[in-house]
């Protein structure tokens, strides 16, 4: 079980966009995020969400997520031979402050099947290592301490799942 009391919890995650490791609280360079095909969030986006000074946020889209050693990838499936109802996009996020990781926010899009079944995967994951949800409504679940934050929601179309990974460490 991971203990997200301890201090080194980040690197029981192992989360890992389009093979970039990312630590929630640690510092990531912005050229390696670009290197791994984020690009600095759009004008609307950064408007809408009027960011402090020190934060910066980075988006990926059709990306690959792996995270708790490997237990859980997330992958896009666009390929044009499956019906609709089989394919489904991925989308993340990584919003720095200071330089540093504060939160990860991945999405499954368009996925009729696959974005309840990696709900309910994360889900399953996240209860074997950190217990019952602080926090349990229905499709939507969180665990929390005073470090990490991870939660998982479904949205009401039932296609759209996001999960976040978020570093609430004041250091």
């Amino acid at each position: 079980m991971y203990d997200l009391s301890r201090r080194d919890h980040f690197l029981d995650i192992k989360l890992r966009i389009n093979q970039l490791n990312l630590q929630p609280g640690a510092k990531v360079d912005s050229r390696d995020l670009k290197e791994s095909e984020f690009r600095p969030a759009g004008l609307m986006r950064r408007l809408v969400q009027r960011l402090p000074r020190g934060q910066k946020l980075f988006e990926t889209k059709n990306c690959t997520v792996d995270c708790f050693e490997d237990r859980l990838s997330l992958f896009p499936c666009t390929h044009g031979y499956l019906n609709n109802d089989r394919q489904w996009e991925t989308h993340a996020s990584v919003l720095l402050v200071d330089g540093r990781v504060q939160k990860v926010e991945f999405r499954v899009l368009d996925g009729v099947y696959a974005a309840p079944n990696f709900l309910e995967k994360f889900k399953a994951i996240c209860t074997e290592h950190f217990g019952d949800p602080r926090q349990e409504q229905k499709n939507q679940f969180h665990w929390t301490n005073d470090r990490l934050g991870f939660s998982g929601f479904l949205h009401a179309d039932n296609v759209t799942a996001n999960f976040t990974i978020e570093c609430l460490d004041k250091d």
